[in-house]
Formats: C-alpha cells, structure tokens, sequence
C-alpha cells in the first residue's frame, strides 16, 4: 500500500497559460488548515461548485473528544463514544487548491438545535441548477429508533442552511451511508445503503424528496457508496461492511447507462479481494487480534461465508 498519492491539479489561468498546483495526499498525515492546526472535519465530502473557484468541504466536526486507538468495534454505537455524540457541529472549510495548510474554517452549517436530534454522519452538499439552491443532505442515527435523512438548503455554499425536510422518504426506510449524484440534466439520484443492501434512488426536481423510482443492487452486507458518472456510464462503487474497515476494505464497481440499472458488476466481484493468481479469493487463513481482523485478512473477513 503506498503511503501517499500525488495528484497534480492543472488549473488554466490564460489561453496560453498552465499553473500547476501538486496536491500530495499522505494518509499518514492530517491535513492542517491556514494557522497549521489539525482540521478538525469527519464524514465529509468536498465539492467545486465553479471552475477555478473555491473547493468546499462539509464535514463533521467532533471537537475535543477523543477516542481511544484501534478500538474497533468495542462501543460502536455507543453515545460516549466520540463518533456517536449529538451535539457535533456540521462544519464548512474551503480551500482554493486541496493542499494541507490551504484550508480555511468558514462556520457552521446550520445551528444543532435547528436539526432533527440524531447523530450525524456523512453531510454531502450539491447544487440544484433547477432552483439555483445548495442542498445539504446528512443521515443522522436515533437511538431505538430507524435512521433517516435530512435535507436543508442554502443560497451558497457557506450557508446559513435551512431545514426543509427532516426525513427523506426513500423507499426502503431508514437511511445509512449514502452518495448524491447530479445528473448533467439537472435530475438529482441518490444512492443508499439500508439493512445491508444498496439502492438507487431519483429524487424530485427540487431534491427535496423521492420520486419513489428505484433500484436495488443484489449483495448483500454493503455499505459506504459513490456514486458518479464518466463518458455517460454511471459508476456506484461500494465496498462490504466492516468495523471501521481499519484491515483495509474492498470495492465493488458497478456500471450502467441509466442511473437507475440495470447495473453489472465489474471484474468478477470485489477489486481488494483478486487475487494475484486465478485461484480462489479466499486462500489465507481466518485469523484475528482481539476479535478483529488482521491487517493482511481483507476480503477473507468480508466473505459472505464467514
């Protein structure tokens, strides 16, 4: 696994020229913001709503909790625990190149009283050409109770947001890890993991609510999709539920030429888990530390016969 990735960003400031800025993406690094402080942002997603304009990322802001290292699962769920608290803030940074050091904190999205109590994951932002409006959607867990999706609105990226609708009405109930995509037509999808499966759903044209037109994927056990389009082919990629994946995770590809299927599920099966040789997927043994998975398991703890 190598340990950081560099992406070169080429933006065009003249017709005749290139500058280029090199993004170098270290996982074992934090991304620091404009005073050299750790940024402090969870769940997030980052967005370019203009060319050459500021990138946004909404995320979640845990604060000064702290968790204890490679836990795992032990607590997960658990309200003491760091991820699991109700009163974090959906924060907003931007920066004008992704580069550690670049990123400044511009506030709070919408204030925790004026959202429907829960605990809040994943914030995803995206523009509605149709209605010329941000719109900030965010699952958020209740306890005892099914999760749901919410949906707020916004003038511009930096908010101040608006609740508009406190619980999305997809389909198949609830809501866990979810992906929204825009299509070049302006009509809003979004993709959603719900009792171990994976969904595709078109929403209204304000983005407010579901159209109630679907459709579902065949695994089963899946969670933390994308969902993107490239040459016309639509892409959701996904991978298999694990205890904060910290083995490592694996991604299935699925393309289609409709965002609502049929999809087909490309290279056989899980891209983390093809094996070198043409033998079976699963050739090491099951072993575990502490009742999780050794960092060299991978796809041998996400087979569905284990």
């Amino acid at each position: 696994m190598k340990n950081f990735l560099s992406i070169l960003l080429n933006v065009f400031l003249f017709p005749l020229f290139i500058h280029t800025t090199q993004v170098v993406i270290n996982n074992l690094e934090p991304r620091l913001d404009v005073n050299g402080v750790i940024i402090d942002a969870h769940d997030g997603s980052i967005q370019q709503f203009e060319k050459n304009g500021l990138y946004y990322m909404h995320a979640m802001q845990y604060g000064l909790c702290k968790e204890p290292p490679n836990y795992g699962c032990d607590g997960a769920g658990m309200s003491s625990r760091c991820g699991f608290q109700m009163n974090h803030n959906i924060s907003i940074w931007s920066s004008p190149n992704l580069t550690s050091g670049s990123w400044s904190y511009v506030g709070n999205a919408i204030d925790v009283a004026d959202r429907p109590a829960g605990v809040v994951f994943r914030p995803h932002l995206v523009y509605n050409p149709i209605t010329k409006l941000y719109v900030l959607f965010w699952n958020y867990m209740r306890w005892n109770l099914p999760s749901l999706y919410a949906v707020a609105i916004a003038d511009t990226p930096n908010g101040p947001f608006r609740l508009i609708n406190p619980a999305l009405n997809v389909s198949r109930g609830g809501g866990g890890d979810f992906d929204i995509l825009v299509d070049d037509d302006g009509t809003g999808y979004i993709v959603y993991s719900q009792n171990y499966y994976m969904s595709v759903e078109q929403l209204t044209p304000d983005f407010y609510y579901s159209t109630g037109k679907s459709y579902m994927f065949e695994e089963y056990f899946v969670e933390a999709p994308i969902f993107m389009k490239k040459n016309n082919i639509y892409y959701a990629l996904f991978g298999w539920c694990c205890c904060y994946c910290m083995q490592g995770s694996g991604i299935l590809v699925h393309t289609a030429n409709n965002p609502l299927g049929p999809y087909t599920l490309q290279a056989d099966g899980d891209l983390a888990c093809e094996p070198k040789s043409n033998t079976s997927k699963t050739v090491l043994p099951l072993t575990s530390i502490s009742g999780l998975p050794t960092p060299n398991q991978g796809c041998e703890f996400h087979n569905v016969n284990t």
